[in-house]
């Protein structure tokens, strides 16, 4: 049957104190008005240590009330002093709507005359000049930080002067390559508050619970002193935990969770697909009165989802139709407002959803949240488990699992999935690319010295400021000495700022229009566009299929029209890694690994780093039929293809290494396996993000020549300097992946997730086998070996390069 675990999550209780004697009238007041008698340990904690002008992190479960530990010491502050300012930080834009309706309800209980709003990219223009000249509790992200408000910080002088506290809200989400921005984006803030304004605010963070919540927050805002707050007072209900996996010639039975369930619906779905599983599920949810997510991890999901639901509905309960619809990324900001209004205030009673909603949105009493597939990560999936079982009441969560080897492991191991600790969250401010980005903007918001500024951005400071004067960003007074000057933009862009994409996310979109009512119905980045808009395709848009009739490439504009259509479309595609040259350069350095003590280490490795062209081709699409998932045509496409430059990390495999290979196993599973298991490691080298870096994976469908190496590669346009930093360690991460593959005692060919398995893998995990990996990884290892055994001894001089010129 479907449900092969459950997990019986035991309820917590409550843990309450006494709200302070030290908190002022106005804020017992307030307290007392929105129904607060008594505080929960964690918050009365944070709000002490806030008050007191201690930085503080509060790292707490979802639904803790995290939300009044940075409320009501700001607002405490602000009412005492009606000059000083607050800055609240939120990553999306849903988020800082939600909080901003429960922060106003908070201010009218306190009584006091505190003007806030939201100043971000849906901002009009003329709310944009209100908030700049009368706002005190200024809420935006850190896009708009970067763009908008550092660049104009003499517009906004009043509240950087008066600045009090910074506030930034869910922080987990800033890592890897955003989270490295963020940290720039922060470090410029304080400098700008130092140097120009005279003020020092004090820091609130909230995240949720993570491995190291201290040493991320200290490295987001580079923060000396940092208050944890971590012991969790909040009460919790009681949750069950179901592992849901669809198995072919089985009817659902969902009546294990609701005895009354209608057993004959599922008698069109002979072969039950995870996707019409989750949809019944949602379905008879929502019929029997609970309010629920569908967490998918991709649009498309999110709107197939939705479409199969509301089939269902019709028929069971067509009254129930309309209560349910699609939330994500793509919508336009009306319709994103409309949804969430609707959501939030009760009106709908479920949503499929992408991992928009797994923030801290107060989304009301949740009882079910169902996962279509593994979210990416441990954490995220008790994120969004977390939506549901507010106010105490009992919840249910159901992880319905996709075919593939990641997704089956769980079902396989249950406990590896509820035991395994939760990740950390990874950032690099040191990095050296992401540092001369932003230190072009620093420049120009107020010049750079290299003897006060080294507190704020590195000790690489120096290399990069003289990188960018020779490619014509910075100068300085030449009359001056060196300690004493003082670096200037001189660049050409007006505002540098806007060339810096913090998210990796495409400027340029796709419009997708309705020609029949001449309106807009989403756009899409550009990079993501030919996946869902093309000439035939089905487009799916709040459970409706329109057909798309024309795509204008150069207005870059799709056309499509509402229809009526059993099928779905999917596109047929590949992504090559194409690197240029490169020489074999044989390192000695003496570098310490903090994992391994300071002991220095002879590096030598055949690797190459190099400038790589990340190209995706679209060849063709399938149309599917939706009840059974069958092919039934396939068709021709001529799209162009989507290219951006990056940076890559790669070493060959030796001719000698396949041949043995491919005697007994697929080479080209060998060589996926063998770049997943490296990519697994990389973090006990560097400090960095999963995310941001990806392995080449052979597509399992295309037969055309798979090249011979092992290649990691930054998945942002332009890369992110973290595959120019693997270089030096890339004999150590073989060897460390080999251990990595020969310790793991997972059975079968096609590993765990703990080696050969990513969590992540564009290819879902097809085509790999563990122990064609262990081959190829000893077989370059021993080439390596051999290689250097023929060179000179490099203990007489500290850097030895030989080159020879290779093949890539």
């Amino acid at each position: 049957m479907q449900i092969v675990h459950v997990e019986d999550i035991n309820p917590r209780k409550a843990v309450h104190v006494e709200i302070p004697n030290e908190l002022s009238d106005n804020a017992k007041s307030a307290l007392k008005c929105i129904g607060i008698s008594k505080l929960y340990s964690h918050q009365a904690e944070s709000i002490m240590a806030s008050l007191s002008g201690k930085n503080v992190v509060v790292a707490t479960m979802t639904s803790s009330g995290k939300s009044l530990c940075y409320n009501l010491p700001v607002l405490e502050a602000l009412s005492q002093n009606l000059l000083s300012c607050a800055l609240y930080l939120f990553p999306t834009k849903a988020l800082a709507q939600d909080q901003l309706k429960a922060l106003l309800t908070i201010i009218e209980a306190f009584g006091a005359s505190i003007n806030a709003g939201i100043y971000d990219g849906d901002t009009s223009q003329k709310d944009r000049i209100w908030l700049r000249d009368n706002a005190r509790l200024l809420i935006t992200n850190p896009d708009m930080l970067h763009m908008s408000i550092l660049p104009s910080h003499r517009q906004f002088s009043r509240i950087l002067l008066n600045l009090r506290y910074v506030v930034v809200d869910e922080a987990h989400a800033y890592k890897g390559a955003f989270g490295c921005h963020t940290a720039l984006i922060l470090r410029r803030l304080r400098r700008l508050c130092s140097h120009v304004y005279g003020s020092d605010p004090s820091f609130v963070f909230s995240t949720a619970t993570s491995a190291n919540p201290q040493e991320h927050c200290m490295e987001l805002a580079n923060l000396s002193t940092l208050e944890l707050i971590k012991n969790d007072g909040s009460p919790s209900s009681r949750k069950h935990f179901v592992l849901w996996n669809p198995t072919p010639n089985t009817r659902t039975v969902l009546n294990k969770i609701q005895s009354n369930m209608d057993d004959t619906s599922n008698t069109s779905h002979k072969n039950p697909s995870p996707i019409s599983e989750v949809s019944y599920l949602f379905a008879e949810m929502v019929q029997h009165g609970l309010r629920c997510i569908t967490f998918c991890k991709s649009r498309k999901l999110c709107e197939l989802v939705l479409s199969y639901t509301r089939e269902i509905l019709e028929e069971t309960a067509p009254h129930l139709v309309n209560s349910i619809c699609a939330y994500r990324a793509g919508y336009v900001a009306q319709d994103r407002r409309r949804i969430e209004s609707d959501f939030f205030g009760g009106k709908l009673c479920g949503i499929a959803a992408t991992n928009a909603l797994e923030l801290g949105i107060d989304v009301g009493h949740i009882d079910v949240t169902l996962h279509l597939g593994f979210p990416g990560s441990i954490a995220s999936l008790w994120q969004q488990a977390g939506r549901s079982g507010r106010r105490e009441k009992p919840s249910l969560a159901v992880y319905v699992a996709f075919e593939g080897p990641l997704d089956q492991y769980f079902m396989k191991f249950p406990q590896k999935l509820f035991n395994s600790p939760i990740e950390c969250c990874h950032i690099d401010a040191e990095n050296q690319q992401v540092l001369e980005q932003h230190l072009v903007c620093a420049a120009l918001e107020h010049p750079v010295s290299l003897v006060y500024d080294e507190k704020y951005f590195g000790c690489g400071l120096s290399i990069a400021v003289l990188t960018l004067k020779s490619r014509g960003y910075l100068s300085s007074d030449p009359s001056r000495e060196s300690s004493a000057k003082l670096w200037r933009y001189i660049g050409h862009e007006k505002m540098p700022s806007r060339a810096i994409s913090i998210r990796a996310i495409d400027t340029v979109k796709y419009k997708v229009i309705d020609m029949q009512k001449d309106e807009v119905l989403e756009e899409i980045e550009e990079s993501k566009a030919f996946f869902q808009v093309y000439e035939g395709a089905v487009y799916l848009h709040q459970g409706h299929n329109y057909l798309v009739k024309e795509l204008n490439i150069s207005d870059k504009i799709a056309f499509c029209q509402k229809a009526d259509l059993k099928y779905y479309t999917k596109t047929r595609d590949y992504t090559d890694i194409h690197v240029v040259g490169g020489n074999i350069v044989y390192i000695w350095k003496q570098l310490a690994y903090p994992s391994k003590g300071s002991k220095s280490q002879l590096l030598r490795t055949t690797a190459q780093v190099h400038v790589c062209k990340v190209t995706t081709t679209w060849f063709g699409f399938h149309r599917i039929w939706r009840g059974s998932s069958k092919i039934f045509d396939t068709v021709e496409l001529h799209l162009p293809k989507y290219s951006y430059e990056s940076q890559a990390v790669w070493i060959q495999v030796p001719q000698s290494v396949k041949a043995l290979v491919e005697k007994q196993f697929s080479f080209r599973s060998g060589l996926h396996a063998a770049s997943h298991a490296l990519l697994h490691v990389v973090p006990i080298f560097l400090r960095c993000n999963l995310s941001d870096l990806a392995p080449e994976c052979p597509n399992p469908h295309d037969a055309r020549y798979f090249p011979e190496r092992i290649l990691l590669y930054d998945q942002h346009p332009g890369g992110t300097g973290v595959s120019k930093q693997i270089k030096p360690y890339f004999t150590e991460l073989l060897t460390a992946a080999l251990e990595l593959l020969t310790s793991c005692l997972c059975p079968g060919d096609t590993g765990c997730p703990n080696c050969i398995q990513n969590l992540s893998c564009h290819e879902y995990n097809e085509l790999i086998h563990k122990d064609a990996a262990i081959m190829i990884m000893k077989g370059v290892l021993d080439a390596e070996k051999s290689y250097f055994q023929n060179l000179p001894d490099p203990s007489e001089s500290p850097t030895v390069e030989v080159n020879q010129n290779i093949d890539n």
